[in-house]
């Protein structure tokens, strides 16, 4: 059939290196994911199965921050309640620093903003005891109820959402947010930059910080190209960055997930009666 199809075979890894930069709009939309490196490989695939050229240009990376902080808490593990994980680069990189110094993470409940971080858990053999429906720090808060005299540890990023620290201290929790690891822009490499510049039909952004970031790096340069292009965002906040730059966002799923996002974009060429080659 050359109805469009989310079930194609698996992309073969030359469809992914494809720089044959078809004219826009046709068989296969490009779409451009800023995620990082490390973390652009699965969506692309699942872009790519979907139907779709992806174009990666990371504007992110990550950076570990100094471990003493965190290593108080690791020797203290014990002392807490609630260990809460809100992406999982957190769970990356405290895992990754446990690991270091030999603690085994067991005896503290665990929660999880994300179905995605929630995975990252059960792969580590620590699945969530809590996980809110809508994949946003207020919801877990919120969903954790009354926390009076309990210890939360927050592991997060630099940057993170302080909000979430409001939230759970409102509910009468002790608690300790550690900054794990800081969010830095990439330096994107003369390739992605060609890719970037042989155009793109959407673009998706899966944090504030590649909003941030791509304005940044790109400047004005690809404006002209962006005003063209359908702009998708994984969540609420992300769109709501988008808004400060007065970029139009086109697109939000339902589930705030790599899978969710494939899914609008999916569900958005297809009503432009885009169809793959036969």
């Amino acid at each position: 059939s050359n109805q469009w199809s989310g079930d194609a075979d698996a992309p073969s890894t030359d469809r992914l290196l494809n720089t044959d930069h078809r004219l826009l709009n046709t068989a296969s939309p490009r779409v451009v994911v800023t995620r990082s490196r490390e973390q652009a490989g699965e969506f692309a695939d699942r872009l790519a199965a979907a139907d779709f050229t992806p174009v990666i240009f990371p504007v992110i990376e990550f950076a570990a921050l100094p471990p003493e902080p965190l290593d108080a808490a690791l020797n203290n593990l014990s002392q807490y309640d609630w260990l809460i994980f809100t992406s999982i680069n957190a769970v990356a990189f405290f895992f990754q620093r446990a690991e270091e110094r030999g603690v085994q993470v067991e005896g503290v409940a665990v929660a999880a903003v994300g179905s995605a971080t929630a995975v990252q858990l059960n792969e580590r053999g620590l699945p969530a005891d809590f996980m809110p429906d809508e994949f946003t720090g207020e919801q877990l808060a919120l969903g954790l109820g009354d926390l009076t005299g309990k210890r939360v540890l927050l592991p997060r990023a630099k940057l993170g959402r302080p909000k979430i620290v409001e939230l759970l201290r409102q509910q009468g929790a002790e608690v300790d947010d550690v900054a794990l690891y800081d969010t830095v822009t990439a330096v994107p490499t003369p390739a992605a930059l060609a890719d970037l510049a042989a155009g793109f039909d959407a673009i998706t952004f899966t944090s504030p910080s590649s909003v941030r970031n791509f304005v940044n790096l790109t400047s004005l340069q690809n404006l002209s190209n962006l005003a063209h292009a359908v702009i998708a965002c994984i969540g609420p906040v992300t769109a709501a960055e988008a808004a400060k730059f007065n970029l139009r966002v086109d697109l939000i799923p339902d589930e705030y997930t790599i899978g969710g996002l494939v899914q609008v974009l999916r569900e958005h060429f297809v009503m432009k009666g885009v169809k793959h080659k036969a």
